[in-house]
């Protein structure tokens, strides 16, 4: 693994004429909603130094594309044909036929359309979002000559020739953690760079709901889990630990908040999430839907929990969830067989959580799951407690811990603040970030194709 320190910008020496502003096309594959990984994208953007020139393009119209706009930011949205702009991984249950039909209809067409962005444009690097936007542009960047940047948000829950290419493609890998480097092979380790995802230590806290105010009168303590509801992300882990909770004489004194989008591919888990909290009676259980701003949850918040997992395999029981969201919940791994074809082997791509760093911003205690890059960001009884996936059991305990601690919450919460201001800054990040495109300034720009 190569390193990369976040040092401090260099200043210009002397009377020297300063460099050109850097010009840098950021490409976003996932455009829909304004998760944790477009976030720290956004993040970036918005704190560039003035010697780096953004431009922001996106494979559709979205939350991404709003955010973007209302910073101020150049946008250009660039969407693929119909079949490129799928989701939930149905890419990876076509056929080798249909594969070949859509690179010559769709992917050979959109990589033209990126080549003439590129010479209007004219970047001297491309900064993309993992396998998905590689695919989409990374032949476009060969073409143009220019270096790319991939970004490798989280752990690989399949591998293939998306990734293969995503690792060619690249002439550097950020990975978000040291963790998920594992997942590269020894070629990509080789480009490797670690840069944190960042958050500003001070988040502007947004307006808290009258609900969630009267919650906190009626003394209620309030844990908070902040993430799409897809599979990877625990939640039916979470129910079944609020049910031992409750079991244990915590139903009139807990109340559990989920926090996130429940994405259309994914409608048919949330279903079944929504049978199970029933099933369990969870009254204290609440699915929020999306935010746009989530902020004044933290601010209300006692304790943040993520319960994700790496791999499962997940039994639906008796819910009836049809093939394509069988395909969807499988998120590209092989689909397992048991008693009525109920049970779907789930693979997630946690990274560095976002919500985690998030949490520690407004200084409380976390609840982390041992996968990915978590234990880079928790530090067992220092910031958080960290416990194994897939366990509600040891979940429960971790809660009650910090549920039945005022003291030990509030220390918690110090030390994960201390360490976000310290460790996870959003001008270490720029900083990194700005030296690895300085890094690779040398090499632009080798075109393959004439100049006009």
């Amino acid at each position: 693994m190569q390193s990369l320190e976040s040092k401090p910008l260099a200043p210009s020496l002397g009377p020297q004429p300063a460099a050109p502003p850097l010009r840098v096309l950021y490409y976003l594959a996932y455009y829909q909603r304004m998760a944790g990984a477009n976030r720290v994208l956004f993040e970036l953007i918005t704190h560039l130094p003035n010697t780096v020139t953004p431009l922001v393009v996106l494979a559709g119209e979205g939350r991404a594309a709003d955010a973007y706009r209302e910073a101020g930011f150049e946008v250009e949205v660039l969407p693929p044909g119909k079949h490129l702009n799928q989701f939930g991984k149905a890419m990876l249950q076509w056929s080798t036929w249909k594969r070949t039909q859509v690179v010559m209809t769709e992917l050979l067409p959109y990589t033209w359309q990126c080549l003439a962005l590129m010479q209007e444009w004219q970047p001297d690097l491309v900064h993309v979002d993992g396998g998905r936007g590689t695919l989409m542009i990374g032949a476009a960047a060969k073409l143009w000559g220019c270096p790319v940047v991939g970004h490798m948000h989280g752990q690989l829950p399949f591998a293939g020739i998306s990734h293969t290419y995503f690792e060619w493609i690249s002439s550097r890998i950020v990975t978000v953690c040291d963790a998920i480097q594992a997942d590269l092979t020894p070629t990509g380790r080789a480009k490797a760079t670690t840069i944190y995802n960042s958050v500003r230590p001070s988040l502007a806290p947004g307006q808290p709901s009258a609900w969630l105010k009267a919650l906190k009168r009626e003394g209620k303590l309030i844990v908070s889990c902040f993430a799409s509801v897809v599979p990877f992300k625990g939640h039916h882990h979470l129910l079944e630990a609020v049910a031992e909770l409750n079991r244990r004489g915590w139903a009139d004194r807990l109340v559990v908040l989920c926090v996130g989008d429940i994405e259309a591919e994914y409608q048919h888990h949330a279903g079944w999430l929504m049978q199970r909290r029933q099933a369990l009676n969870l009254h204290n259980v609440t699915f929020t839907g999306w935010q746009s701003n989530p902020f004044g949850f933290y601010q209300l918040t006692d304790i943040e929990v993520l319960p994700s997992v790496s791999y499962e395999r997940l039994d639906y029981g008796d819910f009836e969830i049809g093939a394509g969201s069988k395909r969807a919940l499988a998120n590209g791994l092989p689909q397992a067989t048991g008693p009525a074809n109920r049970v779907v082997e789930i693979g997630g791509n946690e990274g560095f959580p976002t919500t985690h760093l998030e949490a520690m911003a407004f200084g409380l205690p976390i609840v982390g799951t041992d996968i990915a890059g978590v234990r880079e960001q928790i530090e067992p009884g220092v910031n958080g407690l960290v416990v194994p996936p897939g366990d509600p059991l040891a979940l429960a305990d971790a809660l009650e811990t910090l549920l039945q601690d005022g003291g030990l919450r509030s220390q918690l919460g110090q030390a994960g603040r201390d360490r976000v201001q310290r460790d996870f800054s959003t001008e270490a990040h720029v900083t990194a970030m700005v030296n690895l495109y300085r890094d690779l300034r040398p090499h632009t720009k080798q075109s393959l194709i004439p100049a006009h």
